[in-house]
């Protein structure tokens, strides 16, 4: 009998080692997110590429390769920084000699999903791409990077629902890497805000230090208001430096665009002016709300003439900082005595772009004028028609029915014109 269970044992252990064999990924098909050695030499070679040394970024890139074939991030950054130089030589033949490395290495290497992931990266027919990442699938049918872009391909033609099965098969394939957990939560922004808000947390709080953090920090932001805005913009500003991590350097330029005070407005400029020496959009800024600070302080010091005089200096600028800066302009002339000049310039501001605060002010300068209501809407409107120039005429084939549609066929009718980039 015990020789009897002893075979039984056997016959078990065989059926279970070929079944094994039989449905087992190979190891070799496995995603890896880098070893030690690997990590260190994509590092060396994202700084050569932040100083613009791409030979010598993509030659750290392939050793990375060498070190961990299945790194998909050594990959991902070879192929982006080969190409990139090839078409600054001019273009490359077909297949280019990135493509033949590829094909060579799948060759050589039939069971690592890793090289026909890569194929359908490089692949320039999205039908053909497809084919190869699923390809990379029956490899190992967990490989999160060819989900990844197979999510995105199917986001280029308008598939939500196959680009989330494939956003949440990359997150269960690879939950140990943050890019797809932030993609997955900016899928769901609009569909399921909860779930959004809740994956988006969860890569800062797993990931604090990945630059990935900045990026879910920032699409919390982008729907956030009030308070909470303001307080997802103030964690990207003091944990996440502009210098290292560019969601946080985006976040500053729409913290800076929402600032009310000069004085804030002035103390975010300086400090992004001098953590991105390079950056020539932040000086103008400095100066600007420098200016502009000094006048309120004028202003309230009573000084008004030297106020205008400190503001004529400037240009107006867009966006909130010219509504901040039109009602510094009319309280320096109101108070100056000048109201009508104030007047005008609140007018010339509500013409080219309205503003709430310029409205209010506007409403209490008009009636303090003897104004009605009335009578500053047509001032308004005067200063837009005087403004107003023709549309440039165009025609275009119809949704509808395919047939020859003008601009000109709308003439006297309030038409909204949209635009966007074809897919």
């Amino acid at each position: 009998m015990a020789g009897m269970r002893n075979h039984r044992v056997v016959a078990v252990a065989a059926l279970s080692a070929l079944l094994w064999a039989r449905f087992a990924v190979s190891p070799h098909a496995r995603e890896s997110n880098g070893t030690a050695s690997a990590k260190a030499l994509v590092e060396q070679g994202e700084t050569a590429a932040r100083a613009g040394a791409v030979a010598d970024a993509i030659a750290a890139f392939r050793k990375a390769i060498d070190a961990d074939p299945n790194f998909v991030e050594a990959h991902q950054r070879f192929i982006e920084l080969t190409q990139r130089q090839e078409m600054q030589s001019g273009g490359a033949a077909t297949p280019s000699r990135l493509q033949q490395q590829y094909e060579r290495w799948a060759r050589e290497h039939p069971t690592r999903a890793v090289y026909q992931w890569a194929l359908g990266l490089l692949a320039a027919d999205p039908v053909q791409g497809d084919k190869l990442l699923e390809k990379a699938l029956t490899l190992d049918p967990a490989f999160a990077r060819a989900h990844f872009q197979l999510a995105k391909n199917a986001d280029q033609r308008g598939d939500p629902r196959a680009q989330l099965e494939h956003l949440k098969a990359a997150v269960d394939g690879n939950p140990d890497e943050p890019r797809y957990l932030v993609r997955l939560a900016h899928a769901q922004r609009k569909s399921d805000p909860v779930r959004f808000r809740e994956l988006a947390s969860q890569v800062v709080t797993r990931f604090p230090t990945s630059p990935f953090a900045a990026e879910a920090l920032n699409y919390l932001a982008a729907e956030s208001s009030g308070p909470e805005r303001r307080g997802y913009f103030d964690r990207l500003r003091s944990g996440y430096p502009v210098d290292r991590f560019s969601y946080s350097a985006s976040a500053m330029n729409d913290l800076y665009a929402e600032s009310t005070t000069p004085a804030d407005a002035l103390a975010l400029a300086r400090e992004m002016a001098k953590a991105l020496p390079a950056n020539k959009i932040w000086p103008p800024r400095v100066a600007l709300q420098d200016a502009m600070a000094q006048a309120q302080t004028l202003i309230a010091g009573r000084q008004f003439a030297e106020a205008l005089a400190q503001l004529e200096k400037t240009d107006r600028p867009s966006g909130n900082h010219g509504a901040t800066w039109t009602l510094l302009k009319a309280g320096a002339a109101g108070g100056a005595g000048n109201r009508e000049q104030a007047y005008t310039t609140l007018v010339d501001s509500a013409a080219a772009s309205p503003d709430v605060r310029v409205d209010a002010a506007l409403a209490t300068t008009g009636a303090a004028l003897g104004r009605q209501p009335r009578d500053v809407a047509a001032d308004i409107w005067k200063v837009r028609d005087a403004r107003a120039v023709p549309a440039s005429p165009f025609s275009f084939t119809s949704l509808r029915d395919g047939t020859a549609v003008q601009l000109a066929d709308f003439r006297g009718r309030v038409v909204l014109v949209a635009f966007w980039y074809p897919t």
